[in-house]
């Protein structure tokens, strides 16, 4: 898992603090697993 910097660490600290979501970029960085792609139904 790549470690994050000083001031990203900072930048989730106020979104956290603001109650607001994190972005794209910080989420996948935080999970423990890898990005699942994403599920296409089609009909038949």
């Amino acid at each position: 898992m790549p470690r994050l910097t000083e001031p990203e660490q900072q930048e989730i600290i106020r979104f956290i603090e603001a109650d607001k979501p994190l972005p794209e970029k910080y989420r996948f960085l935080l999970s423990l697993s890898k990005p699942k792609g994403r599920q296409i139904w089609t009909c038949r």
